[in-house]
């Protein structure tokens, strides 16, 4: 009589178990999916304003320097560099024609 108790009990408890094993395993998995949407939100966020502050200074450089006939050599390195990593980001096609009258610049060393 005491070993049908106990195997019942044990029955019982096991299914309770495997229940709450089973929610839990449901919350860590949203949590996970969650968490991993914020990180993707803000990564997302963070390339497109890393997009636009190389664009601002992008546009900048091409409006100082296209109203002469050089550019030094170091501005066109930074305007190079930023301009590869502005496209690498996702940055679209608007930059593109404003570092083809870049590369028409003479280069002047400072």
């Amino acid at each position: 009589m005491t070993g049908h108790i106990v195997s019942i009990l044990l029955t019982v408890v096991s299914g309770v178990l495997l229940f709450v094993i089973k929610g839990l395993l449901t919350q860590i998995k949203t949590l996970k999916t969650d968490q991993k949407r914020k990180e993707t939100e803000w990564q997302d966020a963070i390339s497109a304003g890393v997009v636009s502050l190389l664009r601002i200074q992008l546009i900048e450089y091409h409006d100082k320097y296209m109203t002469g006939d050089h550019i030094p050599t170091y501005v066109y390195e930074n305007f190079d560099d930023m301009y590869k990593s502005y496209r690498a980001l996702g940055g679209n096609g608007m930059i593109t024609h404003m570092k083809e009258e870049i590369d028409s610049l003479r280069m002047k060393n400072k």
